[in-house]
């Protein structure tokens, strides 16, 4: 008997996520094979960006030449105090990561135009952990980048190249 509602309670739980259109993420389909990752090369949004982009199958910086080109152009990194306490002392601190990219085809024209992309977080904040908040804060601008590229990927993976846009032959540098 127990095992009977335990399976009419998790199907009764996923009739109802497929009614809302919940779906899982799923496997990204690319409309090409390979891409040119430009600017900010020496930077841990970069490393994010191209492993992640490694990860879907995709072939990064290709000595034949890339069928997309995507351009991270600027970040920016900010912190904030949220809150005070009663000593004036900062108790809530938010964080912000803003990417600036854009992408191209081989000729140069926009597949997306200049685009921002934010992520924000909230943490608390105390002086007598200083070393756990920084590297707390450390985690947090990381895990924003991740998320970030993911979103990026998510775009690359909407776009549809026309058959005059897919030719290997030509090398964006």
């Amino acid at each position: 008997m127990k095992r009977f509602t335990q399976a009419i309670s998790l199907l009764s739980v996923l009739l109802l996520l497929s009614a809302c259109g919940f779906q899982l993420r799923g496997q990204y389909n690319f409309h090409f094979e390979n891409i040119a990752l430009r600017g900010m090369e020496n930077s841990e949004m970069n490393r994010n960006m191209n492993l992640q982009l490694q990860i879907l199958n995709l072939k990064v910086n290709p000595p034949e030449g890339a069928q997309v080109k995507l351009n991270l152009l600027k970040e920016l990194r900010d912190r904030s105090i949220v809150t005070f306490s009663a000593t004036g002392r900062a108790r809530e601190v938010r964080i912000t990561y803003e990417l600036t990219y854009s992408v191209t085809d081989q000729k140069g024209d926009f597949l997306i135009a200049t685009s921002q992309l934010n992520q924000r977080r909230e943490l608390t904040y105390s002086d007598d952990q200083i070393l756990g908040k920084e590297a707390e804060e450390n985690q947090l601008y990381t895990e924003m980048q991740r998320d970030i590229a993911r979103q990026i990927t998510s775009r690359l993976s909407a776009l549809k190249l026309e058959p005059t846009q897919i030719n290997q032959g030509k090398v964006i540098k």
